[in-house]
């Protein structure tokens, strides 16, 4: 199996309970990214000159009630929000799996499913993404999955591409509105070549 690497744009939804079951008086620790992961992220210089880092955060806060990393199958993850001009953001998932069959196996399937999400904030076409499906990975993916469309209410154009790097890595990088002049999956192509080529092939420990 392989790992991916995906560059893609999210929108973050913080879910907070209004209250409490009786006897809670505590609300559970937000999940931390992982290190590791954290360390394949790029600096906001990489991804243009007038970008910034918003925030880093585990993928386990993107979407709390609709996704979360399997232990089984990533023995860690880190995403990271970037803001550029003209409201475009950037938003790269970096995914290292364990080493066990199931994590080869089941990899790709589980990050499929944080695509999917993606997907859901926004307007997509059938037939474009089947067309999508035909397109060789991008530069340093072993393979690649893309979908693309426009945002709801904001009405901005979003690509989002997902790519797998052996042996044991995958990026999702999402891409919401314009960036370097370009948008839907032209950007999220381009910045998943970026981070695949500029990262190391050996995580920080």
């Amino acid at each position: 199996m392989l790992s991916a690497v995906r560059v893609v744009f999210i929108t973050l939804v913080v879910l907070v309970g209004s209250c409490c079951p009786p006897g809670a008086n505590a609300q559970e620790p937000t999940p931390e990214p992982g290190a590791a992961a954290a360390s394949l992220l790029p600096d906001a210089t990489l991804i243009g000159a007038d970008w910034v880092v918003d925030v880093t955060v585990s993928p386990d806060t993107l979407r709390p009630k609709s996704f979360a990393l399997s232990p089984d199958v990533f023995r860690e993850g880190a995403a990271r929000v970037y803001v550029g001009p003209a409201g475009g953001r950037v938003l790269i998932v970096a995914l290292l799996l364990t080493e066990s069959r199931v994590a080869v196996r089941q990899s790709w399937e589980v990050a499929s499913e944080l695509l999917a999400l993606v997907a859901d904030d926004g307007a997509t076409d059938a037939q474009r993404t089947e067309r999508l499906a035909t397109l060789p990975p991008p530069v340093g993916c072993v393979e690649a999955k893309r979908v693309e469309g426009v945002q709801n209410m904001t009405l901005q154009p979003f690509g989002a591409t997902m790519c797998a790097i052996d042996p044991d890595r995958i990026y999702l990088v999402a891409a919401h509105g314009p960036w370097q002049n370009t948008t839907g999956i032209a950007a999220s192509d381009a910045i998943v070549e970026l981070v695949a080529t500029a990262t190391p092939a050996t995580p920080a420990a």
